[in-house]
């Protein structure tokens, strides 16, 4: 996908998916993950890494029932960027400030970046298929607007 973000002078269109979605299996060393593809992705594209699942809720037949009672990473997130790629395994340019369990349905998504961009259509996310999906995410620097 690679990054877009550039001196465009006349606004990018877009619409549907903008997306590229892929599991984490694994968190390694050197700031290296694990993931199910790394196609769509290559280095220096801006990513965001989420953990979709993992809290341990309360599930009696009491009045505590939904209770939160450990998010065990669930719900955390951050940006980074691709600093290399070699088969699945991606190197991330900074260290993850949080921590994360693959376990608990972790993601890596792509960030499309944009100067200027018109929304032309329906912007969507994949939908969640209990792995990946879910999740809509893009930057802008200076003009977002929508096509009339």
């Amino acid at each position: 996908m690679g990054e877009r973000f550039g001196g465009e002078a006349t606004a990018q269109s877009i619409s549907g998916i903008i997306n590229v979605y892929t599991p984490v299996t694994a968190f390694g060393a050197c700031n290296s993950i694990t993931v199910g593809s790394s196609a769509g992705y290559n280095a220096g594209d801006t990513v965001l890494i989420i953990q979709m699942k993992g809290a341990d809720i309360d599930t009696t037949n009491t009045a505590a029932f939904g209770t939160v009672l450990n998010y065990n990473d669930a719900g955390n997130y951050e940006f980074n960027y691709i600093q290399s790629i070699s088969g699945t395994t991606i190197y991330l340019k900074n260290v993850l400030l949080k921590t994360y369990n693959p376990n608990g349905l972790v993601q890596l998504i792509s960030v499309p970046s944009y100067n200027n961009v018109t929304v032309s259509g329906t912007l969507t996310a994949s939908p969640w298929n209990g792995t990946t999906g879910g999740v809509l995410v893009f930057t802008v620097a200076n003009v977002l607007d929508s096509a009339p």
